[in-house]
């Protein structure tokens, strides 16, 4: 028993060291999946490929180094796994007919691909990022009204008139509370003033809203109940309004297009942008539930949404209604290119992260030999800190990326307690309205009532007139 446990061993073992050294002596043809960061192809005018780089030439590199095999390079014009036409078709076709051992690149596994060939996973995790307009600040022209939600707004229209309804109900004059006082009916709020109009009353609820006071008359106990009950929820409302509009008033009001995927599927306003033939287009077109399903119709309703040139879903993303889906790694490679070529920081990425389906891996072929060495290899490069390490060299090559991410930071997120914030014109715009509005309805009536008056003083003036001509021709 001891001796067949101890040959199941040796040979377990030895299956496994073969299909790890399987790539020993060996020499290769390695297929190009050129993605941003990760791989770059440089060709001469013919389209002949004359060198690679990024992360995975880096990977590619340094495998065949510890793994002992040489590579060459598949010489097509081909740079997408799946094909767009006849004579483009694809590099999977490349693979399925023995004439490429391996494709390296960012490739995503999906089960449509998973039927055709096999995938040396591990080669890449990272997560997805939104690339968005850069979000610009405006007149805070909503303010005023932003410290409440509709409702509230509605509330407060609807319960001022039936307090001023009760309170004219409890101030109308009752017989034997009828006083012999002189009454002055110049102004409502005199103590003695028995009875007000509606539109009195009305507008001294409104005063108290406006925390500018108010007064009633024959103050009896059911009116002090009416009035003190109305002059404790304004104030109550009147504080809540005062502290959160003035969170409102020093805070941004840059608002980002999306916060997320999510954001991006519900709202029709907005459009999501994708590499045509490339990882994120194949993964939201093909799901058939969720979340990637609707991104998938969304994609399917605008012929737009798949770009053949990399720099075209920049512009469309630019252009304020688009939004653009791919890797953390390539999203930041677009803000830095952007910002090189224009000195203007146009991107950001949205705030929250998107989870990748699955881990980035390499294509191979069908029941490869080769795939185990290659995932062993990975998992041995990110050990060692290698693939992380050509990444972030790869990124820091671009620092211009950090000053347009804090740029979109502190547009999006300023905070009352930063010194640096300071109160503008710009943050009132919304008061400012309001009162010139009030200025212009003011003006309204201040030339109205200067036309009655005038208007009355010359008829009446005629009137007269004509009335002493008439006595006069008596006499």
């Amino acid at each position: 028993m001891k001796w067949n446990c101890l040959l199941f061993l040796f040979g377990w073992t030895k299956l496994i060291s073969s299909d790890i050294m399987s790539l020993n002596g060996k020499h290769i043809v390695v297929g190009t999946q050129v993605t941003l960061v990760h791989l770059y192809v440089l060709r001469n005018t013919s389209g002949h490929i004359l060198k690679l780089d990024g992360v995975a030439a880096e990977t590619l590199g340094s495998l065949a180094r510890r793994l002992n095999f040489t590579y060459s390079l598949l010489q097509v014009n081909d740079s997408l796994l799946e094909g767009i036409s006849n004579t483009l078709p694809g590099l999977a076709f490349y693979v399925a007919n023995g004439m490429c051992d391996v494709v390296i690149g960012p490739v995503v596994t999906t089960p449509s691909r998973f039927a055709i060939m096999d995938f040396a996973e591990g080669f890449m995790y990272s997560s997805g990022a939104l690339l968005i307009p850069m979000p610009t600040s405006s007149e805070n022209v909503a303010a005023v009204a932003k410290p409440f939600q509709l409702s509230v707004w509605i509330s407060l229209l609807i319960v001022m008139p039936i307090t001023a309804a009760a309170i004219c109900v409890f101030i109308r004059p009752k017989p034997w509370l009828h006083s012999s006082s002189t009454l002055d009916r110049s102004y409502c709020g005199k103590l003695h003033h028995i009875s007000c109009s509606a539109f009195e009353v009305f507008f001294e609820v409104f005063r108290i809203l406006m925390n500018q006071g108010g007064s009633f008359p024959t103050m009896r106990n059911t009116v002090c109940f009416v009035v003190g009950s109305w002059c404790l929820g304004a104030l109550v409302v009147v504080s809540a309004y005062n502290s959160l509009l003035t969170s409102y008033i020093l805070g941004s009001n840059a608002e980002p297009l999306v916060d997320s995927l999510t954001d991006v599927a519900v709202n029709s306003n907005v459009n999501l942008v994708v590499d045509k033939g490339l990882a994120v287009d194949v993964v939201v077109s093909g799901a058939t539930v969720g979340l990637y399903k609707q991104l998938g119709d969304k994609l399917r309703s605008n012929k737009n949404s798949r770009c053949v040139t990399f720099q075209g879903c920049i512009d469309l993303v630019k252009s304020g209604s688009y939004t653009y889906l791919n890797g953390l790694s390539v999203t930041l490679n677009a803000i830095d290119d952007d910002y090189k070529s224009t000195r203007k920081c146009n991107l950001a990425l949205a705030r929250k992260p998107e989870s990748v389906p699955a881990a980035l891996a390499w294509a191979l072929s069908k029941k490869s030999p080769y795939t185990k060495s290659f995932t062993k290899g990975f998992m041995e490069l990110h050990q060692a800190g290698l693939i992380d390490e050509w990444t972030h060299r790869e990124l820091h090559q671009r620092r211009n990326v950090s000053y347009c991410l804090n740029e979109a930071k502190r547009v999006q997120q300023r905070k009352i307690s930063d010194n640096l914030t300071k109160i503008t014109l710009k943050n009132f715009s919304g008061v400012f309205y309001v009162l010139i509005m009030g200025y212009v309805l003011s003006l309204i009536c201040f030339f109205g009532e200067n036309m009655h008056f005038r208007l009355s003083k010359y008829y009446g003036g005629s009137s007269t007139s004509g009335m002493e001509l008439k006595q006069g021709g008596k006499l």
